[in-house]
């Protein structure tokens, strides 16, 4: 069965809440709040690097958490 979004949503949240809190702001500026990357490095006080090096590091980290329980779903049979 494949998951539905719900459960999709709910992985992503906890992945979200695991990440150290520099992270997370990055990443929920960017992905929720829509800011533009020089927007929150004026946001955030750092250097626009510093930003793409976040979002980069909590894409990964919820993309190592996420893909894992997404491709044991996927590789079931029944």
């Amino acid at each position: 069965a494949v998951l539905a979004s719900k459960e999709i949503a709910e992985m992503v949240n906890a992945a979200m809440d695991a990440l150290p809190e520099d992270l997370r702001q990055a990443i929920t500026l960017r992905e929720i709040e829509g800011l533009t990357y020089e927007e929150i490095a004026d946001a955030m006080n750092c250097p626009i690097g510093t930003v793409r090096s976040r979002i980069f590091r909590a894409r990964e980290a919820i993309s190592s958490k996420i893909k894992p329980m997404l491709e044991n779903q996927s590789g079931k049979r029944w």
